[in-house]
């Protein structure tokens, strides 16, 4: 058949050149599983197809050429070509290309996500080493874009460290989703073979198989699912981003020479652009949500490639995006440090004012009279206006009193800060745990297709 050149270049070409370049290991796979279930029931040739792809998979696939339309078809040429049209056929006993293709999408997607998910892991731990490293390290933080309280670094990135942790978790839930085998259920009715469609998902390395085979082929709510968890990854990281380049701009965090550039025209310049560059990847997920939303919107609940080969390629690039976000702003920490004078400079009274009313109150001084009597002092917190020994005051307000006082679950309190630290590693451990079985039960599951038991 020939197609029209337009239709070759936009369509069948491009997409030809994406699986060539990224999905043929996962069609090989998802064949030579299908193709051991039909030996195990005793289909004739199937047998003999799991040896020839095993042995094809070894060759370079050809590239386009517009004489077959994928790369399924170029697969099944091949089989044709060198171990007969019996042996091909077998494969294609009850299999369609929706479950199939479905199947090596989700294989594809899956271990991307995978590798992210360990990206991710690394970047916590970053987090978490500077905060250790940084324990105590006092700094002033701010609400609604002024000075506001006293904290610590650690502190500080103990919620970073907190927020990330939500994101991963919901990564790793849209894995979970993501982490289901189609393969079985045919064009959507279900294969009209008795394939043990749990066993073919086992085989794959599958946490089990998609049960509904309608939803199989047509659902598309994993790839939304995806998206919105790389979104929230997105927005978090930048957050995160503004606020090192808030210090970055005062001289509180100092990026690396290795992650940072100067200028061709100003000598003084070391640009914090590590930092920059980051947050363009983190801010570009935001956009993934919209575009999968738009290719599921107001598409029939059946096969369609508007979420099928339509969702790939958005998909493939927002996770290289998120690796970038992740990657970088791990270097830009690791490959960092903060100065602990300049992250205390906006300290003064005003930002221990709270403390005073709070010394009033204890003395007895009601709430109200107690906020509007240091109020009146402001700026600055003289002990004369307020009815209080100096000595008292300085103490009462100083640093180390301060954080003494807030010992509470999460708190700035260093025994509080210590536990929380000490919680957050332990989490990390058994992420890393569970991640570590993951890809050891895809690999393991990839190496007996691939070579057999």
């Amino acid at each position: 058949m020939r197609w029209h050149a337009v239709y070759r270049r936009f369509v069948l070409g491009r997409q030809y050149r994406f699986a060539r370049e990224a999905l043929v290991p996962h069609f090989f796979d998802a064949l030579t599983a299908y193709a051991l279930e039909l030996s195990r029931l005793g289909i004739p040739q199937a047998g003999e197809a799991v040896v020839a792809l095993r042995e094809l998979r070894t060759l370079p696939l050809p590239s386009f050429t517009g004489e077959v339309e994928d790369v399924f078809f170029s697969i099944y040429a091949q089989l044709s070509e060198h171990w007969g049209e019996e042996v091909a056929g077998a494969i294609r006993r009850g299999l369609s290309r929706n479950d199939l293709d479905l199947t090596v999408f989700r294989a594809y997607l899956r271990d991307q996500v995978v590798a992210l998910l360990g990206d991710f892991l690394r970047l916590r731990e970053a987090v978490l080493q500077v905060a250790q490293s940084h324990a105590g390290v006092p700094l002033v933080l701010r609400t609604h874009h002024q000075p506001a309280q006293p904290s610590t670094l650690d502190h500080y990135l103990l919620g970073i460290a907190a927020l990330l942790e939500r994101d991963f978790r919901r990564l790793r839930r849209a894995l979970d989703t993501l982490d289901r085998s189609p393969l079985g259920a045919s064009a959507l009715a279900g294969n009209p073979y008795p394939v043990d469609r749990a066993r073919l998902a086992a085989l794959l390395g599958f946490a089990g198989p998609v049960e509904n085979t309608l939803d199989a082929v047509a659902s598309g709510d994993y790839a939304l699912e995806l998206a919105a968890a790389l979104g929230g990854m997105g927005a978090s990281l930048s957050r995160f981003l503004t606020d090192l380049l808030f210090w970055a701009e005062r001289g509180a965090f100092v990026v690396g020479e290795s992650v940072s550039q100067g200028s061709s025209f100003m000598p003084q310049k070391r640009n914090p652009v590590v930092l920059e560059h980051a947050r363009i990847y983190a801010g570009q997920l935001l956009g993934g949500m919209g575009t999968l939303a738009f290719l599921n919107h107001n598409t029939p609940f059946t096969d369609l490639n508007d979420h099928s080969t339509g969702v790939l390629e958005p998909l493939a690039d927002l996770l290289e995006r998120a690796e970038g976000a992740v990657e970088l702003t791990r270097v830009a920490l690791e490959e960092s440090r903060f100065d602990p004078v300049l992250l205390l400079e906006e300290l003064s009274p005003e930002v221990l004012a709270s403390e005073a009313v709070d010394l009033l109150v204890r003395k007895g001084v009601p709430l109200g009279e107690a906020y509007r009597r240091v109020q009146g002092t402001l700026p600055g917190v003289r002990p004369e206006r307020l009815g209080v020994e100096r000595e008292e005051l300085i103490a009462w307000m100083g640093l180390e009193s301060f954080f003494a006082r807030r010992e509470v679950l999460g708190g700035v309190g260093p025994k509080a800060r210590e536990e929380a630290r000490k919680e957050a590693q332990r989490r990390l451990k058994e992420d890393g745990k569970d991640l570590a079985a993951l890809r050891a039960r895809v690999r393991l599951a990839r190496r007996r297709l691939a070579r057999g038991p």
